[in-house]
């Protein structure tokens, strides 16, 4: 998805040093208890919109919509020892890429293209931690993006709510929120973009929102989903 997020991650064909095919080996959370469920097989189709005013530094004027599927593939890949769990990514506007999930104990995230900053990782959740909990991570394998420092403040905003989404009702729903900022030339960070996400236990992602520079810039929405 163009300055979107979630094609966001996937139609990165990006080739980069550093990154490695390893043998796949057995994802870390279970499809009935976690909320970023990793299980070969699984698929997610998603109704993906881009919005765009002509102020907005993504001028995208209009709306273009999407549908786009996630089905985790059975790969493995080695981003400087952070291992992501491998989606292929259909999109019928973009064509085919790679979406890259990661696991690391009880904090779930993924690597996304996320224009004009370049390739980037979000944090998205820690399972174990309580409501109003935030923390500070790099969106950057080395903490700096375009030669300038960045950072990503995350916070647990919900827990156990309700949320309809394209008709489906999910509960025990969690509510994550993260503010993306950039330090330029030390003047100190300043937010650039805002992401909100929806999680549901034994699904995963049902809604994502981002905002770029105080623009709605995309909305994705889950439609159809299938655990293995």
């Amino acid at each position: 998805m163009r300055g979107n997020l979630l094609l966001f991650l996937a139609i990165t064909m990006l080739c980069f040093t550093g990154c490695k095919q390893i043998a796949y080996k057995a994802p870390p959370p279970l499809p009935g208890s976690s909320y970023f469920p990793q299980t070969i097989g699984s698929t997610w189709q998603y109704r993906d919109s881009v919005y765009g005013l002509p102020t907005d530094t993504f001028p995208l004027i209009g709306v273009k919509n999407d549908i786009v599927t996630y089905t985790m593939n059975g790969s493995t890949t080695d981003f400087n020892s952070k291992v992501c769990y491998n989606a292929t990514v259909v999109s019928q506007l973009y064509g085919t890429g790679t979406a890259y999930y990661y696991a690391q104990g009880h904090t779930f995230g993924f690597f996304c293209q996320s224009p004009p900053w370049g390739f980037t990782t979000l944090d998205v959740l820690i399972d174990k931690e309580p409501m109003d909990y935030t923390w500070v991570s790099s969106p950057s394998l080395n903490m700096v993006l375009n030669g300038s420092p960045v950072q990503a403040i995350n916070t647990i905003l919900e827990e156990n709510i309700t949320r309809v989404v394209n008709g489906q009702t999910f509960t025990g729903v969690v509510h994550t929120g993260i503010n993306y900022q950039i330090n330029i030339k030390g003047n100190g960070f300043h937010n650039v973009a805002y992401f909100d996400f929806y999680l549901a236990p034994g699904v995963g992602i049902i809604e994502k929102d981002a905002s770029y520079y105080g623009y709605l810039n995309e909305t994705e929405t889950l439609m159809s989903y299938t655990i293995k």
